[in-house]
């Protein structure tokens, strides 16, 4: 053997020391990228698998997408709900208002109607009051004296039981020692504070008996009298 001989054994051996330190990086390299292949893409080999990832991500964001359009989905039915709730609301609240109106209206045209029958009567009453009190051949609309033993005119019909003559002085009528027509005018006074009392209390009885919950009657329905809150208030007879 040569001198040169065991040098050269060196340089071959460092030279597959080079080699070997190659051949690790490289396989190092190809297992870091399997292993980062696999945990980026996943792997399913027979009935072992592992989830990438990717699929993971991808998963989650198809999850938040869900949760987002599930949340969006409940706001739009949440503003639906509201705005339909508010149109039922002012569609009761209108209701309401037309039912108290229309108890108002009807309540009104019955006191009117019965303040001008008041009237009326009074009128009649008063009438009927200077018939007895005028003797016979006075002109038209001036007062003569009472005639004290003079027949009373008012009898029979048209007689009236507040001009019922009191002892015998048509002049004078019941305890207190007033004349017919002072007692006519306290009597229309009171039979029309009796009447406001009678329309105050119907028109409480109708407002009271407003359901203001009660559903709303369907469409072309006509609300009969019996189910009007003015029934049974002496207004509007129940039917």
């Amino acid at each position: 053997m040569t001198p040169a001989a065991p040098w050269y054994a060196a340089r071959i051996a460092v030279k597959g020391i080079w080699a070997a330190a190659i051949a690790a990086v490289v396989i190092a390299s190809l297992a870091f990228g399997v292993v980062q292949t696999v945990r980026l893409e996943g792997l399913k080999v027979g009935p072992f698998a592992v989830t990438g990832w990717i699929a993971k991500a991808k998963a989650r964001e198809a999850e938040r997408d869900a949760e987002r359009t599930a949340h969006q989905t409940t706001k739009d039915e949440y503003r639906a709900a509201q705005a339909q709730a508010a149109l039922l609301e002012a569609a009761r609240l209108k209701r309401v208002r037309q039912q108290q109106e229309e108890i108002t209206n009807a309540i009104e045209k019955d006191y009117r109607g019965q303040l001008a029958d008041l009237g009326a009567r009074a009128e009649r009453l008063r009438a009927q009051l200077r018939a007895r009190t005028e003797p016979a051949g006075s002109p038209a609309g001036e007062r003569g004296t009472p005639l004290r033993g003079a027949p009373d005119r008012a009898d029979g019909a048209t007689a009236d039981h507040r001009l019922s003559p009191a002892g015998g002085k048509p002049d004078l009528v019941g305890p207190l020692g007033r004349t017919a027509e002072e007692q006519l005018e306290r009597d229309i006074v009171a039979t029309r504070q009796a009447l406001q009392l009678d329309a105050l209390i119907d028109w409480v009885a109708g407002q009271t008996a407003i359901d203001p919950n009660a559903e709303p009657p369907p469409a072309g329905h006509d609300q009969s009298l019996s189910d009007s809150p003015l029934a049974g208030t002496g207004v509007m007879p129940a039917g």
